[in-house]
Formats: C-alpha cells, sequence, structure tokens
C-alpha cells in the first residue's frame, strides 16, 4: 500500500498548468526522486505534498490520511530547501533545535532537545560544531545543518527541493553518496526534486519523470534507462544523439513511419580503421567532430549519413583525431512515434549475450 498517494492532483496558475492529472504513489521507506526540465511540474508537486501549495482538484494522500485541508505546520513533513534557509544570526545548535523549540512540535524537555540536536549533529557528520554560525560553515556542511533541523521533529514525510544545487561540483558528489547511506539508516521516506539526472540514477530508488505538468514514467533508474516508455522519456533521459534517417544504418529492420530515431553513446561502438570491427560488415564510416576528454573516458562526436551523435572511447585505447575517418557500428537505437518510445536491435546481433 502507498505511503504517500496523490490522486488525480491538477493545479493551475492562470492559463499555466503546473500539474495535470498527476497521481502516483511511493512506498513507505523509499527515496524517490522527481526529475524533470525547469517548468515542467515537479516543484509543484512537492510543495503540494508539504502543503505549501493547495492543489485545485484531487486528492494528497498520506499515510492513508487525505491531508488536503491540513496546514504544512501539522503535517509532520521535513523540508530541505536548496538555498539552506539557515538563520544566520543562530549558532548551529540553535538552527538544530528550532523546531523542537516553536511550533507544533515544540518540546518543553531542555535534556530532551539537548539530546536530540546533539545526536542529529552526530549523525551528519557536525558533531562539536554546534557553537558555530552558518557563516563559519561551507555549503556542504551548512546543508547538512539543513538536513538535520528537517530531521529533529522525528517527521515522518522528508521533502527535498534540489538540496544540492547550491553546492560545487566535489562537494555535491561526495553529498549524494551521504545522503542516500542516510536516508537508508533512517528508513524515512524521502522525495527529492532534481534536475540532474546523474544525481537521481545515483541516489534515488525510484524516479519519477515529470514533463509539461504531466507524469511521463515511474519506475527504477535501470527501468526508466533502459526501457523508456514515452517519447519525452526516451530522449530525455540519458546522453541522446539522432539518426536523420536510421534506415541509411545496416541491419535495422524499417518500422514503418516514425518521429525520431535515437541513439545513445553506450550504444555505438567506434573502432579506427585499424582495429578490429566484430561487425564490420555492418558498421558505417563515420568522422570525427570532436574529441573531449572526460574524466574517465573520451567523448568522440562524429557524423556520419548526415547524422551527429556521440560515441566513448576507452582511456587506454589509442586516441582518435578532428577529422578521422573511423567505423561506427550502432547496435541498438530508440524510435519514437507520437508519444510512445520503441527499441530497435541491430539484426547482426543474433544472441542477446553478445558483448560488444
Amino acid at each position: 500500500m502507498a505511503y504517500v498517494e496523490l490522486k488525480n492532483i491538477n493545479k493551475s496558475y492562470g492559463d499555466f498548468k503546473a500539474s495535470d492529472d498527476v497521481s502516483f504513489g511511493i512506498e513507505k521507506g523509499k527515496l524517490i526522486g522527481l526529475l524533470g526540465p525547469s517548468g515542467s511540474g515537479k516543484t509543484t508537486i512537492l510543495r503540494m505534498i508539504a502543503g505549501l501549495e493547495t492543489p485545485d482538484s484531487g486528492d494528497i494522500i498520506i499515510d492513508g490520511k487525505v491531508v488536503n485541508g491540513i496546514p504544512a505546520s501539522k503535517r509532520g513533513i521535513g523540508f530541505v530547501f536548496q538555498n539552506y534557509a539557515l538563520f544566520r544570526y543562530m549558532t548551529v545548535f540553535d538552527n538544530v533545535a528550532f523546531g523542537l523549540k516553536y511550533g507544533p512540535y515544540a518540546q518543553k524537555d531542555k535534556k530532551y532537545i539537548q539530546t536530540r540536536v546533539n545526536e542529529l549533529l552526530e549523525l551528519v557528520g557536525l558533531a562539536g560544531l554546534g557553537s558555530r554560525y552558518p557563516s563559519q560553515l561551507s555549503g556542504g556542511q551548512r546543508q547538512r545543518v539543513a538536513f538535520a533541523r528537517a530531521l529533529a521533529p522525528n517527521p515522518y514525510l522528508l521533502l527535498l527541493d534540489e538540496p544540492f544545487a547550491a553546492i560545487d561540483a566535489k562537494v555535491r558528489q561526495e553529498l549524494r553518496s551521504w545522503l542516500k547511506q542516510i536516508i537508508e539508516k533512517l528508513g524515512i521516506t524521502s522525495i527529492f526534486v532534481t534536475h540532474d539526472q546523474d544525481e537521481a540514477i545515483e541516489v534515488a530508488d525510484e524516479i519519477i519523470i515529470t514533463n509539461n505538468g504531466r507524469i511521463e514514467q515511474m519506475g527504477t533508474p535501470i527501468e526508466i534507462y533502459r526501457d523508456p516508455q514515452t517519447a519525452f522519456t526516451a530522449a530525455f533521459f540519458g546522453q541522446t544523439g539522432y539518426l536523420e534517417d536510421y534506415r541509411q544504418f545496416k541491419c535495422f529492420e524499417p518500422v514503418g513511419s516514425i518521429d525520431k530515431a535515437i541513439v545513445r553513446p553506450e550504444f555505438v561502438k567506434l573502432t579506427k580503421k585499424n582495429e578490429y570491427q566484430k561487425f564490420k560488415s555492418s558498421a558505417e564510416e563515420a568522422t570525427v567532430e570532436r574529441v573531449s576528454f572526460r574524466g574517465n573516458y573520451i567523448e568522440v562526436g562524429v557524423e556520419s549519413h548526415g547524422s551527429h551523435f556521440v560515441a566513448r572511447r576507452e582511456l587506454e585505447q589509442e586516441l582518435v583525431s578532428v577529422g578521422e575517418k573511423v567505423d561506427v557500428f550502432i547496435y541498438r537505437i530508440f524510435v519514437t512515434k507520437d508519444n510512445k518510445a520503441y527499441l530497435l536491435k541491430n539484426s547482426s546481433l543474433r544472441e542477446e549475450s553478445v558483448v560488444i
């Protein structure tokens, strides 16, 4: 049974429809990522669950109770904002203790507050920093304080609005792993908004793809990546290139009229002319247009038959150069028609187990 459920939610701001008949359910203890482009409706969904916005129609259900008419302060929800929203004139300790001293979850027992705050500072890796002020902390440390403050009143549900957006890339990477470990340890149902695909893939148990106020697809990161159900998801999720006419590439069965043919870097095997290509008879010649070092691999932009797409090379492989003629074997593509996506496999692959 879903712990958080949205049923036929609609929300408009003037002529703009932020939520268009949104329905989904989330199991207890799951960490869910709301992923979509700007203006797709993900933050509106989060704010309606929190009680900061009111749906025009539909029901929001938490733990079996419709909460539409319940104010935000009484929903038992913790909220973490992307800009920390810490009180700069309060110490770290007082920031974390704020929800325990004031509001609907205030505690009279000062000893409990002291113990609870110290436990949380230990949990988020900030033990001993309670007397500091936010200005004396790094961005990553401030977000940990915000996280501890949201957890202080023991919320039933944790909501995070792009929690790492204001943090530099290296620290953001560290905090992703940290957040997932903490959420798993606490077992608290959590929903976070992000526009960063890598973040959603790494952190979330399940991802909800939003677009134009609608839910495009929901599933585990692997399910959505491998099997996009809609044209939008196929084009949005992952790094995509497009084939002008996929029929110019050998061994793909024609499927009639389509809107787009989508190819991802991992669907392409690129080899130099002097290298062994297992499926050389099914490969096409391409011209290297750009070469980019990406840290742990080389990204190669190529052109073939008027189509521009991307392949990858391992660091230990011989470098290719701009203008060089290479061979590319495309072993699968997604094709879209209307709002549906379909996977086409290169017929040269006789067995599912073939390793490219």
